[in-house]
């Protein structure tokens, strides 16, 4: 191999040590932001913020908080139609039970809602951890490997003198070992 090919080699495997690196340094700025992160979200997921837990509850206790109170005017309507005040206490009373259930689960409703989101985060968290520290460690190992090849092509290239002197030598042998036959 001639010099200015292993100059060739020995540059190759400078610049995929430079690019490693490099690379190194860029998936280094990365990491520190998005590692720290990731790790609070995994050991502490936010699920639905404050706010729009509040948002559910209170829209989840209106609602039914609008069918008791129509229910109570109905019947207090049909009270005085009829007049009959105590005839309709029993589908009053019946009706704000069944509200206060019907609140009740949904208020477990949205519980278990804000903890199957806190644990998905959970998941995401962790896998995006984990496929961070694989695409850091194959890039620079990539490069790295790069160089290794370019180093070893360069050492397992044979040298143009070498091969010169080595044939030459052998060429020499053969004519003295013919002669001393001959």
């Amino acid at each position: 191999m001639g010099k200015g090919a292993k100059g060739q080699q020995l540059a190759n495997s400078g610049t995929a040590q430079q690019r490693s690196g490099q690379t190194y340094g860029e998936a280094q700025g990365g990491y520190n932001f998005l590692n720290p992160t990731l790790e609070q979200e995994a050991t502490n997921p936010e699920g639905y913020t404050p706010q729009q837990l509040a948002y559910v509850n209170t829209a989840s206790q209106q609602s039914l908080g609008g069918g008791a109170a129509a229910t109570t005017g109905q019947a207090n309507l049909e009270a005085a139609r009829t007049r009959n005040a105590g005839g309709f206490q029993g589908a009053v009373g019946s009706a704000n039970r069944g509200v206060e259930r019907q609140a009740s689960q949904n208020a477990l409703g949205i519980q278990q809602s804000q903890a199957n989101l806190q644990q998905a985060q959970r998941q995401q968290a962790l896998s995006s951890l984990q496929s961070l520290y694989g695409t850091n460690l194959g890039a620079s190992q990539g490069y790295l490997n790069s160089s290794n090849q370019a180093l070893q092509a360069e050492n397992q290239a044979p040298n143009f003198w070498q091969n010169y002197l080595t044939t030459a030598m052998g060429n020499a042998n053969k004519a003295a070992t013919a002669a001393a036959t001959g």
